[in-house]
């Protein structure tokens, strides 16, 4: 039986949580039924020491997604792809564009990376931009949505046939976790209660409100100390090393940068916290609970409810608070099961690809 062409789109493959879903959806395929090709705007990124040998990189070579279209047109009539599958706003566009007038049978697979709902609230719905992701979402054969919650938004906002809305919840690359894992040696110091956050050093993430909380845990016990884990892409570490600074937290929150294998920060952690303003489906929080961390998550997306169920594998606090971020800190040795239990009613990447 022949293998199936699939295209993976990208800008490139930097940190980022859609990103790192791709990657992972890429490994699991399985290479003797599938041909993999892996398009990039541009051909960089830390996650390309990820991607298997056997995907087919093809470097469009431009600065910008917008750039790409004719480029991503003449690939696409090269390989002839079965399907085509991209995860980001600006790509689903690029996308729609570039398959104007092909007559070429494929399947086109869109992934929304974050809640419509918040995308609108933050300004990310203006009349254009809104009207034109419409288009690409509805000439898609399926829209993948990461959570429940999301499909309805999905659906709500863009007007999209609910039969061609399928809710994929992230792929974990159990394997690679575990192989990230094997044989690492402490990286802490096991006399103290070692926190640990990840995500990209930004707004969105709410590191500020998590250092703050934590002046209020280092007050209550100085044995507690945090990691944050992430790449800069603005300068925003410069901003909170100096939050850090003012609340006299030197010594105790530290700032590590991106981090090639995170698993063994979080695998060696005693508790893992997710301080988000905004998430689609947070990684981070689904590969801690499979390594039995305990959690302290704000409820950044509804989902987060189903995940955690309160006071068993983690706590759940609002955004922005501070506070209630900090108690619930300071009382993490009370969550009792620090595992992952989700249902199996979502689709599968079988049913998707």
């Amino acid at each position: 039986m022949s293998k199936k062409r699939v295209i993976f789109f990208l800008p490139a493959l930097d940190v980022g949580g859609a990103e790192r879903v791709t990657v992972n959806i890429i490994r699991y395929l399985n290479p003797n039924s599938y041909d993999i090709h892996l398009v990039m705007v541009q051909k960089k990124g830390l996650f390309l020491e990820h991607i298997p040998n056997y995907v087919t990189i093809h470097d469009l070579g431009v600065k910008k997604t917008i750039f790409s279209i004719f480029r991503l047109r003449k690939v696409i009539k090269k390989i002839e792809p079965d399907i085509i599958y991209s995860t980001l706003i600006r790509t689903h566009v690029a996308i729609y564009f570039a398959l104007k007038n092909i007559t070429q049978q494929l399947k086109v697979v869109m992934r929304m990376p974050s809640s419509p709902k918040l995308m609108m609230e933050e300004g990310g719905g203006n009349v254009i931009n809104k009207f034109i992701l419409t288009k690409a979402l509805k000439k898609a054969d399926i829209v993948v949505a990461q959570t429940p919650e999301m499909k309805d938004e999905i659906e709500f906002y863009y007007n999209v046939n609910s039969k061609n809305v399928k809710v994929l919840l992230n792929i974990l690359d159990k394997e690679n976790i575990n192989k990230s894992i094997k044989n690492q040696t402490n990286p802490f110091d096991s006399k103290n209660i070692n926190v640990v956050a990840s995500g990209l050093v930004r707004h969105i993430k709410g590191f500020d409100i998590l250092i703050l909380a934590f002046k209020k845990v280092y007050m209550k016990n100085k044995n507690f100390r945090l990691y944050i884990i992430g790449r800069d892409l603005n300068g925003q570490t410069a901003q909170y090393e100096k939050l850090v600074i003012s609340l006299g937290l030197e010594g105790v929150v530290f700032f590590l940068g991106y981090q090639s294998n995170p698993y063994r920060y979080y695998f060696y952690s005693d508790l893992f916290v997710l301080s988000s303003r905004r998430e689609g489906l947070p990684n981070v929080v689904l590969e801690n609970l499979y390594l039995n961390k305990p959690i302290v998550a704000t409820r950044c997306v509804p989902f987060m409810s189903t995940i955690i169920q309160e006071g068993i594998n983690g706590f759940l606090v609002d955004i922005n608070d501070a506070d209630s971020l900090a108690t619930a800190i300071i009382n993490f040795k009370e969550i009792k099961e620090p595992t992952l239990k989700l249902s199996d009613n979502y689709s599968n990447l079988e049913d998707i690809f």
